[in-house]
């Protein structure tokens, strides 16, 4: 929500506690995701209030980011 990452769209790829990973395709990648506390990630949601979620094919930087775009039109901050 601040720093800089603030306005980042991420998706969470797995969650540990109170911590998340999440990725962005580009400057952090599914390899290598970034660990965050919960309480600093805000969670956005689709046109309904649900959370958007990804389900679908193997997850790749590639996909990831074009997935992401795609979702940034949607999305209810």
């Amino acid at each position: 929500m601040a720093g800089r990452d603030a306005g980042v769209i991420c998706l969470i790829l797995r969650e540990e506690d109170e911590n998340v990973f999440i990725a962005d395709g580009r400057d952090r990648r599914v390899e290598t995701p970034k660990k965050k506390n919960r309480k600093h990630v805000r969670l956005i949601t689709g046109e309904n209030g649900e959370p958007i979620r990804f389900s679908g094919e193997a997850l790749t930087n590639r996909f990831l980011r074009n997935w992401l775009r795609e979702q940034a039109g949607r999305v209810q901050v």
